[in-house]
């Protein structure tokens, strides 16, 4: 049908002059009538297959709904001028009218969260509950598009393209014949929606106005009555899960997501749980036939076609996926228990333990045992810091362990959110030398066994099957890293007695690169392993996988201590945080992180998820940078007092500090934070100077002591501050992208200018400053770079009204911007005094000031002592010399200047392809870009700079916001960052930017 006819029938049948523009469908002519004033309403003309009654059917199914509590709104059933709401055509069509629902297809959403995906589950939930009272002799029909009727796809696999899709296909089809059709029969029906996928289920348009709800989005309407059917009510559900599958590389996560909302809204019978898998595969199956066959049949629909692709490519990765498995989790997520395994009566021990103890190992994330990273990273030391922990004894536990060396990229999954490790061990482990006499604790069969060589695999690993009794269910004992020569002589089915031995613990060249122990796992369910089984799992699969393999500890004849505890909740941790600490302390991230380990640019979560750190600039050299750790534990170990007695190590300090600065800055106060840093360097110049004013830089931050504070415009202006003390005068933030002064080549010039003005004012008040501090880079200002020159003359304005010159390098110096040691020289310039800070310590409390010695011989000569209790203390200046130390012989001042520019240029060619970057800027490895929503005229967009990096961090990267707008993303990684790792941050940059919109426009229908 033409828009033009459709016209017509608004203006002859409902009065409306409307103006019609066509969408999507697969029978039906379906049109959008925008009609005056305002009134929209969408005409549905029925293809010619459909009758009356199936129309009859969808209009009492819509009044229905329109009295349900969806929480989501329903088109209404349009009457027209004579009170009839079906019209018959002259053609012998039927037709009719529709109220139009505002928003856009959830296909449109290029990321759907949690919240949105759980708000889809929930509405399926009500669904069913919204139809379980309506009856209609319409919806008992047999209709293709229920999941149910999957068997029939069979029936269209010549239309298949190849041999592959085939096979692929009636793998499929096996499982929906297995698993879901079995139920079906008993399974409680109802009249289903059977529709509610991301075509039909509208959001709203938050992003179309710029408001700071455009990232969450949320459901607004549902659409379509066309498919309902009377079926298992299971298969509402079913139809969701389907299209929530598609585009992400865990399926199974995604239909756990919907499956655990709709079981809160709605109880699910463990049988529909049963089910839910296989008629999810149904359905998917449904989709790709359907296609193919209108390809064959109806070339020109492409329709049908809409879904084809996606759901091939969840159809491939659920290949891989066992039917069980998936059956498990989405108990686990509905709450629903799959029955405990009791373990049998007296086992056998499995080692024999002499004179030797048990000693429990702990090997988790946070294990101050294990210790450093390298001990885990390094098989040589892993193997000698066993040996160590266990001594004479046998070493054991594991069981539920999140282990931190799981994490490395050999692990490395992606999930769908972001990468993703196997961390929680499924065994236990027995620590002992090679060739360890391993027992069978059970009479069984050899099941299988195999040479797993793979690196950090299992290596040789024998799987014995021990039948049922009246007592226990059958089950499965796994023993891996043992030596190849258990493997010799080995026959599948062969009987094994109770305590016969079965073979030796492997050395590590065997074993697949481990340190020898045996690995010991009870299973419940083999999913059709052999030889092998996964001895780790997701830590979101935890309980699924724990249930499968229950705790082994009671089945190896072993008296062992019970599994350590797991980690509390971020929500318990979060409660008695608020209950002991500061009200004003703040935590990143809207879902904080729970850390508890760091490793080089990586910080790693008490559930053993690795987080690239772009964030802590503390952590100068790299978290627990080895050669620092050792040099705090060396000297900690000796001494550790205050400077009233001669030590070398701060002379050294200081001494290996200034070879690092310009020849004039030679005189080294060591104190604990760049706070105290700035607080004592703002004292040396009022007092070197005799007066009291100091000129600062708006937004710049020096710290939280009293004196920083009071020359922080980032705080006295921000929430909570009461403005600038009266001895703290600002000059305007020299910013050459948002500031009065835009042209680099002038505005370093133009910017020193206040300065005349400032210490003016002061002289006719009969004062001059007795400083000037500002940061070399202005950090919270939103690394903001000083225009050339703006130091050189700020520093001469400065001086000739008789103040001294405070450069605050907390931030930037040592390094980080690259192609210098301090920030202040790329500015050419000699400050008076240089604050350091944070980074000098790699995390340890230390700063330092050093100053001229016309500054230090000032600030002595008033007689009065300076004295810090713990300045200068020899374990923060054997760490702050260590710093120094790696920084030159692990060039990272260079690493800086290379990974830097590389990211600057990455982030500027990405600035060409994405709107909303507005500027990027910094030096070496202290960068920031600004993200605007209109380039032209700057505007800044605080929302989306949020968005970004709470989506980082969800996806494994942490970045924060900054700046006075808060729309600038700052980048300031350990020097040790890399190349490849900056590849990562800048992709993920440039796919939450375009995840973020603008979205692309679509109307329902």
């Amino acid at each position: 049908m033409h828009t033009r006819e459709a016209e017509a029938i608004a203006r002859e049948h409902y009065g409306a002059a409307a103006t019609a523009s066509a969408l999507p469908g697969e029978v039906d002519d379906n049109f959008l009538l925008r009609a005056t004033p305002g009134e929209h309403f969408v005409l549905k003309v029925a293809g010619p297959r459909r009758t009356r009654g199936e129309l009859e059917f969808q209009l009492a199914l819509l009044d229905h709904l329109s009295t349900a509590n969806l929480a989501v709104a329903t088109p209404e059933v349009v009457a027209t001028s004579t009170g009839q709401t079906l019209l018959t055509l002259p053609d012998g069509r039927l037709a009719h009218a529709l109220t139009y629902l505002p928003g856009r297809p959830l296909r449109t959403l290029r990321h759907r969260p949690t919240f949105l995906l759980e708000a889809w589950g929930r509405t399926c939930a009500r669904l069913t509950r919204a139809l379980a009272t309506f009856e209609h002799a319409g919806a008992h029909r047999a209709y293709r598009w229920c999941p149910s009727r999957a068997a029939q796809t069979h029936d269209l696999f010549h239309y298949l393209a190849d041999d592959t899709a085939r096979e692929l296909a009636r793998r499929h089809l096996e499982t929906f014949g297995r698993y879901a059709a079995p139920y079906l029969a008993a399974l409680p029906h109802q009249v289903n929606h059977n529709d509610a996928h991301e075509d039909n289920l509208l959001v709203d348009d938050n992003g179309d106005d710029g408001d700071g709800d455009r990232f969450a989005p949320s459901l607004c309407g549902l659409i379509d009555v066309g498919d309902a059917v009377y079926a298992p009510r299971i298969c509402e559900l079913a139809v969701a899960c389907a299209y929530a599958a598609m585009d992400c590389p865990d399926p199974v996560g995604r239909i756990e997501v919907l499956a655990k909302a709709y079981s809160q809204e709605h109880e699910l019978l463990p049988a529909e749980i049963d089910a839910l898998y296989g008629l999810t595969v149904g359905r998917l199956l449904i989709t790709v036939t359907a296609a193919a066959e209108a390809r064959a049949l109806a070339p020109d629909n492409a329709y049908r076609s809409v879904s084809e692709q996606q759901a091939w490519r969840v159809l491939r990765v659920l290949a891989d996926v066992h039917p069980r498995l998936a059956t498990r989790r989405l108990r686990v997520a509905c709450n629903v228990a799959s029955g405990a395994h009791p373990s049998p009566a007296a086992p056998y021990p499995i080692i024999a333990l002499g004179d030797r103890a048990l000693r429990p190992l702990d090997l988790s994330v946070g294990s101050r045992q294990l210790g450093h990273y390298r001990n885990y990273a390094d098989l040589a030391r892993f193997t000698q810091r066993i040996r160590t922990l266990c001594g004479p004894d046998v070493g054991c536990g594991g069981y539920l362990e999140v282990r931190p060396c799981y994490t490395t990229d050999l692990f490395e999954e992606e999930g769908n959110a972001g990468p993703r490790w196997r961390t929680v061990h499924l065994g236990l482990d027995l620590w002992s030398p090679a060739g360890e006499p391993v027992h069978a604790p059970f009479a069984g069969r050899i099941h299988s066994f195999r040479q797993n060589d793979a690196p950090r695999d299992y290596g040789a690993t024998i799987v014995l099957m021990h039948e049922p009794t009246k007592a226990h269910p059958r089950f499965y004992t796994l023993y891996g890293h043992l030596s190849r020569a258990s493997l010799e002589g080995l026959q599948l089915g062969a009987r094994v007695t109770r305590g016969q031995a079965i073979g030796t613990t492997g050395h590590p060249h065997e074993n697949g690169g481990w340190p020898p122990h045996l690995h010991f796992q009870v299973i419940t369910d083999l999913l059709g392993h052999e030889g092998d089984f996964p001895g780790v799992c997701f830590d979101e699969e935890r309980e699924a996988w724990a249930g499968l393999c229950p705790d082994p500890c009671s089945y190896c004849g072993l008296d062992l201590p019970a599994p350590a505890a797991l980690p509390p909740p971020a929500s318990e941790l979060l409660a008695r945080r608020r209950r002991v600490l500061g009200r004003s302390l703040s935590l990143s991230y809207a879902q904080p992180l729970h850390i508890v380990r760091g490793a080089g640019a990586y910080l790693l979560d008490a559930r053993g998820r690795r987080y690239l750190d772009t964030c802590n600039n503390v952590a100068h050299v790299g978290h627990e940078h080895p050669a620092v750790v050792e040099a705090i534990q060396r000297q900690a170990a000796v001494l550790n007092t205050n400077t009233r007695y001669l030590h070398e190590e701060v002379l050294a300090f200081a001494e290996e500090l200034t070879a690092t600065l310009p020849p004039a800055l030679s005189v080294v106060h060591v104190v604990n934070s760049g706070s105290e840093a700035n607080e004592l360097a703002l004292r040396m110049a009022r007092t070197a100077t005799g007066q009291r004013d100091v000129i600062a830089v708006e937004v710049g931050y020096h710290g939280n002591t009293g004196a920083a504070l009071g020359v922080s415009s980032y705080k006295f202006d921000g929430p909570g501050g009461a403005g600038a003390p009266a001895t703290t005068h600002l000059v305007p933030i020299p910013d050459v992208y948002r500031g009065p002064h835009r042209d680099p080549s002038t505005a370093g010039e133009d910017y020193a200018r206040y300065f005349d003005e400032v210490i003016a004012e002061l002289a006719e008040r009969g004062r001059a400053p007795a400083a000037f501090i500002c940061e070399s880079i202005l950090s919270c200002g939103g690394q903001v770079v000083l225009p050339e020159g703006y130091l050189r003359q700020a520093y001469a304005k400065t001086r000739r009204a008789g103040g001294l010159c405070i450069a605050d390098e907390v931030q930037v110096g040592v390094g980080r911007v690259g192609s210098h040691c301090w920030g202040f020289e790329l500015q050419g310039v000699v400050p008076d005094v240089v604050v350091v800070g944070k980074p000098i310590g790699n995390g340890h409390p230390l700063g330092a000031v050093v100053c001229t010695e016309a500054v230090a011989e000032a600030f002595a000569a008033t007689g009065m002592e300076y004295f810090n209790t713990f300045g200068g203390n020899p374990v923060s200046c054997a760490a702050g010399r260590a710093v120094l130390r790696v920084v030159e012989e692990e060039r990272l001042q260079a690493n800086a200047r290379a990974v830097g520019d590389y990211v600057l240029g990455q982030l500027r060619e990405l600035q060409g392809t994405r709107e909303a970057i507005g500027d990027v800027r910094g030096h070496g490895l202290f960068l920031g870009f600004e993200l605007v929503r209109d380039r032209a005229a700057r505007t800044p967009d605080a929302s989306l700079a949020s968005y970004l990096a709470q989506r980082a961090r969800e996806r494994g990267v942490l970045l924060s916001t900054d700046g006075p707008r808060h729309n600038v993303i700052k980048l300031k990684p350990p020097l040790c960052f890399t190349r490849a790792q900056a590849d990562r941050v800048v992709a993920l940059i440039d796919d939450v930017l375009r995840e973020a919109g603008p979205h692309p426009k679509a109307r329902n229908r």
